[in-house]
């Protein structure tokens, strides 16, 4: 069985930014007066958060054009549900509730796509 190339390296692509966003989320502390809460003031890495989102839309996208689906509906609503699953996975696991939420709701709206695709060309 041949190893489709695209696949493999979408996968690797998929698999990296999951791993950096894991082993590097993108807070940093700041600089700042201490809090009297104790709390450490945080801010949002924003050319990490980038790295990290586009090496899982990148990958999804590889993964996707690789497969051969039956209908655009059914890539669109993958692509969907494989990116909104990776953003919320970064966005949950540093604390960045807005970019999970937003990977939360686009994996939503995948499904929905890609059940609607799957139901529109199944009688041909």
């Amino acid at each position: 069985m041949e190893m489709n190339v695209k696949k493999a390296f979408g996968g690797f692509l998929y698999l990296l930014g999951l791993a950096l966003g894991f082993l590097r989320p993108p807070i940093e502390r700041l600089a700042c007066m201490k809090i009297p809460s104790g709390e450490a003031c945080t801010g949002i890495n924003m050319p990490l958060l980038a790295v990290e989102l586009g090496f899982i839309m990148a990958g999804a996208l590889l993964m996707g054009l690789g497969h051969g689906f039956k209908n655009p509906h059914e890539l669109n609503g993958w692509l969907g549900v494989a990116i909104g699953l990776g953003t919320a996975f970064v966005g949950g696991y540093s604390g960045i509730w807005v970019v999970f939420l937003f990977g939360v709701s686009l994996a939503t709206l995948g499904l929905l796509v890609y059940k609607v695709g799957r139901v529109k060309h199944a009688h041909g």
